[in-house]
């Protein structure tokens, strides 16, 4: 079997090719590699509380807009001077900020920097962690490393984040970890795919189908590219509706309820991180 890499979910004769539609510069790859996007900057208060100090404290103001309007400006001003002299928690908050762009242009190698430096001293968070293996793993703004990468990838999949279990498990199906290993793949696809991630359903569709990381299953294959369908992943549906003109009636019908018992999986799955968030 042989897989093309493209940057779309086309598909060639019998080389199938998984749709990789990544947002914010992404990379396009066949086991969709993502750039981390803060929704919002790490919890400032919460990075800061232990020793909130008077310069902290203004630029914690600024940032909330707590008796004052809302600068972002001026509390990444303030947050730098300690960032600067080496504290963690204003590290991580400067991190995020240029990451986002708050209060400056989005900077993401400045981001990378002052969220790394943050890490090595015990300051993060999931969606940092993601952040710093994911920028290793692409090599853009800073060295590309492998192991560091993954070391930072596991930390951050092992706290649940989606992005961080895509990006490994992209490792471990391209062999970036040594060689190639497509059950540890299947696995991590797996939990973002219960996440409600499409690409990774869609993927998980895919390895059943091609028999990587266990043997061939036209049931769960179909099963895993109708959830991504449901989705509106194009890829998934051509897949999907290729797959079912091979299965017999028995099997398509085992594969629709094995659908729907993954679909309400997810479903619950999402309402818990709801509930959390």
């Amino acid at each position: 079997m042989t897989i093309k890499f493209l940057t779309s979910g086309v598909f060639y004769g019998q080389r199938r090719c998984i749709l990789s539609i990544l947002l914010s510069g992404c990379l396009c790859f066949f086991a969709s590699l993502s750039l981390v996007a803060f929704d919002s900057v790490p919890p400032v208060l919460a990075a800061g509380s232990e020793h909130f100090s008077p310069l902290m404290a203004q630029a914690y103001r600024y940032y909330n807009g707590i008796g004052r309007p809302v600068n972002y400006a001026k509390a990444l001003r303030l947050y730098l001077q300690l960032a600067r002299k080496g504290d963690p928690s204003a590290q991580f908050v400067v991190g995020g900020m240029y990451y986002k762009g708050q209060g400056t242009d989005p900077d993401h190698r400045q981001g990378f920097f002052w969220l790394l430096k943050a890490a090595e001293q015990g300051v993060s968070s999931p969606e940092s962690l993601s952040i710093i293996g994911t920028m290793y793993l692409q090599g853009i703004g800073v060295p590309q490393n492998y192991m560091e990468a993954r070391k930072y990838l596991e930390r951050a999949a092992d706290l649940g984040n989606l992005t961080a279990k895509k990006n490994l498990a992209y490792m471990y199906y391209n062999g970036l970890t040594g060689k190639p290993d497509y059950k540890q793949a299947l696995e991590l696809y797996k939990e973002a795919a219960l996440l409600g991630d499409n690409v990774s359903q869609s993927n998980v569709g895919l390895m059943y189908a091609e028999g990587m990381g266990a043997g061939v299953d036209r049931v769960r294959s179909y099963a895993w590219y109708s959830l991504a369908a449901g989705q509106g992943n194009i890829a998934a549906i051509a897949a999907r509706n290729n797959l079912m003109i091979r299965m017999n009636w028995q099997e398509l019908n085992r594969a629709q309820a094995l659908s729907l018992k993954l679909f309400k999986e997810v479903e619950n799955n999402l309402e818990a991180t709801d509930n959390v968030l």
